[in-house]
This record gives structure tokens, C-alpha cells and sequence, in this order.
């Protein structure tokens, strides 16, 4: 199944985000705040990059297809 410009945009980061807040809480004992900040922090990254990327997704359907 070949996935849209969309899917991809939104799918890899979201599972990305995902991977990171798993490695940080299996990992919690073994990192410093400054790791655990920063995976923090680039999950969330991710979770912000795919959420624009499906409120693009959603105007441009709009736009094309109106709000019928």
C-alpha cells in the first residue's frame, strides 16, 4: 500500500514522537534531565510537525471539496 504525501508527513512523526517517549520512559533510570528533557522535547517536536501537517491536510480538503 503506497501511502499520500499526507499520510507520510504525519504517520513517520507520530511514530517517531512515539519511539521517543518510549526509549525516554524504559530509559528514565539510566538518563540525566538534559536527555530526558530532550527527548521530551523532540517528541514533541514531532507530535507539533505531524498536527500542522493534518491541519494543511484538512484546509486544503475543505477548500477543494468544500464544507458539504
Amino acid at each position: 500500500m503506497k501511502l499520500t504525501v499526507y499520510e507520510r508527513h504525519s504517520l513517520i512523526p507520530l511514530g517517531v514522537g512515539s519511539s521517543l517517549l518510549l526509549v525516554n520512559s524504559l530509559c528514565r533510570s539510566f538518563l540525566d534531565d538534559f536527555w530526558e528533557g530532550f527527548l521530551c522535547g523532540m517528541a514533541l517536536m514531532c507530535f507539533i510537525y505531524a498536527l500542522c501537517t493534518l491541519v494543511l491536510f484538512f484546509k486544503r480538503n475543505f477548500k477543494h471539496y468544500g464544507n458539504s
